[in-house]
């Protein structure tokens, strides 16, 4: 995968929150209406494998996109450091966290400041 179509971003309806390191996800899609307000249901922290997204970093940033072109929506995280990683969605949910990759193999870091 090619940075430029990692910037390419398809934003989709998520409702995204950090609370410490914690990253948390509600759906608007399942949000109900409440005198003119969206309620959502109380935020769940996201896995992928056995870990969470994001576990141990801060600021994770999640952005969800199909990275890999198979049709399921994958998660992209940076966090401050500048560090990018990369879960895989599948069938049966989301594949262990991995560094996002260059073409040279290196693994993306962005400097932040």
């Amino acid at each position: 995968m090619k940075v430029a179509q990692f910037l390419d971003f398809e934003w989709r309806a998520f409702a995204l929150a950090v609370a410490g390191s914690a990253l948390l996800c509600g759906s608007p899609s399942v949000a109900d209406e409440v005198d003119g307000q969206a309620k959502f249901a109380a935020p769940q922290r996201i896995k992928a494998g056995e870990a969470f997204v994001g576990a141990g970093r801060l600021y994770p940033s999640p952005v969800f996109y199909d990275v890999n072109g198979d049709g399921h929506k994958d998660i992209v995280v940076g966090d401050l450091f500048g560090r990018v990683t990369f879960a895989a969605g599948t069938e049966r949910g989301l594949t262990p966290e991995t560094p996002l990759l260059d073409s040279s193999g290196k693994a993306l870091k962005f400097q932040n400041w």
